[in-house]
């Protein structure tokens, strides 16, 4: 399975943009988050958004009920350890990623009726955590990717993004001859 590639963005929020001039489309650069409330909590480095959770990155959207965005400072919260990461320094320098404010984001959790598209691939999950300093995506609670001719389910999917390379615990792949990639 092939995995998804992210770069470092500039973190966009809001359901409506007003500007004098026309809307242009988001460079593949940014990463766009749109919902129904958003909720920036200060004290706590986090940003809540709820209701209709829409993440955009160039080509790759992923949907969810609810994401919770931590930026660089962020005590690590129960759901980030599970995942095993820690939000330590890693490769890119704090200047080089995301920021919000002045805030650099650390990590993006998904949770809810989460699905994911990029191209003809597709992947869903009850949660995903992603990581930006690593560039990686783990997806689990009956996670599941598919794309034309093969779908792949498991306990935990991790997807190294930078990598183009993914690890499925509990695999279990379904090969098929089917040209339309068709979930479970």
């Amino acid at each position: 399975m092939s995995a998804w590639g992210f770069t470092s963005a500039l973190l966009l929020v809001g359901s409506t943009i007003v500007s004098a001039a026309p809307p242009s489309e988001p460079s593949p650069a940014e990463i766009v988050i749109t919902a129904e409330s958003l909720v920036f909590r200060d004290h706590d480095n986090t940003a809540l958004f709820t209701g209709k959770v829409v993440m955009t990155k160039g080509d790759f959207v992923m949907r969810a009920d609810q994401m919770v965005v931590y930026f660089d400072g962020t005590p690590i919260t129960p759901s980030a350890q599970k995942s095993g990461k820690t939000g330590g320094p890693s490769s890119p320098s704090a200047t080089d990623l995301p920021t919000f404010g002045n805030r650099a984001v650390n990590l993006i959790d998904a949770t809810g009726n989460v699905a994911m598209q990029r191209g003809e691939k597709r992947a869903k999950s009850k949660k995903a955590v992603y990581h930006q300093r690593d560039e990686t995506l783990v997806l689990t609670g009956d996670p599941e990717a598919w794309e034309a001719g093969y779908r792949v389910t498991g306990t935990k999917m991790t997807m190294f993004l930078r990598e183009d390379r993914s690890i499925v615990e509990g695999s279990r792949v379904v090969i098929n001859n089917d040209r339309e990639p068709q979930p479970r």
